[in-house]
C-alpha cells in the first residue's frame, strides 16, 4: 500500500521535477518494490477520472449529442474504464520492450517510478478545471480552451521527466514523450468505438 508520507515526497519531487531540479529525483522510492507501488497511483487518479468522465457526458449532453435519457451510462463508464487501464499500463510495456534496443534499460525503473507519480500532479489542472465546468463556473468553450492549455503544460512536464529521469538528450526524450501521445490518442479513439462515443 502507498503511505501518506510516500505520497507527500512524491508531490514534492514532482513539483521539482515541474521546476526542471533533478533533485527532485531523489524524493521517489526507485526500487523494485516501489517500481511495483507506483503503479497503485492508479486509484489515487480516480476521483479525478471521475469527474473527467462526469465532464465528457455534459459536454454530450450539452452539443445534443445524447440525449441524457439515453445515454449508453453502463458501455461509456466500461469503456473509460477499460482506457484509463491500457493508458497506464501501455508506456511501461512498450518501454519495458524497447529500453535495450534504446539504451535506456539502466534508467527504465527510475523513470517509471517518476512516470507514474507525476501523473498525480498533472492530473490536478484537469480536475480544477473539469470541476469548475461541472460546477457551472466557466463555459463550456473555456473549459476547452483550459483543457488544450492543461494538455500543452502536461506534454512539456512529461518531456522534463523524461530528460531528468532518464538522463537522455532531447531528441530521445522528445521521441518518448511523441511515443506517449500517440498511444493515448489511439486507446482515446478505441475507448469511442467501444461505447459509440
Amino acid at each position: 500500500m502507498i503511505g501518506l508520507g510516500e505520497i507527500r515526497a512524491a508531490l514534492d519531487g514532482s513539483w521539482l521535477l515541474l521546476r526542471n531540479r533533478p533533485e527532485g529525483m531523489a524524493f521517489f522510492d526507485q526500487s523494485i518494490g516501489g517500481f511495483w507501488r507506483s503503479f497503485l497511483v492508479i486509484f489515487l487518479l480516480v476521483p479525478a477520472f471521475l469527474v473527467s468522465g462526469l465532464a465528457e457526458q455534459r459536454f454530450y449532453f450539452i452539443e445534443n449529442l445524447y440525449h441524457p435519457d439515453s445515454f449508453p451510462g453502463d458501455a461509456f463508464w466500461f469503456a473509460q474504464a477499460v482506457g484509463l487501464g491500457a493508458d497506464w499500463l501501455a508506456l511501461p510495456a512498450v518501454l519495458a520492450v524497447l529500453a535495450v534496443p534504446m539504451g535506456i534499460s539502466h534508467r527504465y525503473v527510475p523513470f517509471i517510478v517518476v512516470h507514474n507519480w507525476t501523473s498525480l500532479l498533472a492530473s490536478i489542472p484537469y480536475l480544477v478545471t473539469y470541476l469548475l465546468f461541472l460546477l457551472g463556473v466557466i463555459s463550456p468553450g473555456f473549459a476547452v480552451l483550459f483543457s488544450l492549455t492543461c494538455l500543452v503544460a502536461v506534454i512539456w512536464y512529461r518531456y522534463q521527466v523524461a530528460r531528468i529521469a532518464l538522463q537522455t538528450g532531447i531528441s530521445l526524450s522528445i521521441g518518448i514523450v511523441v511515443l506517449e501521445v500517440l498511444m493515448t490518442l489511439v486507446i482515446s479513439q478505441i475507448v469511442g468505438l467501444m461505447w459509440g462515443g
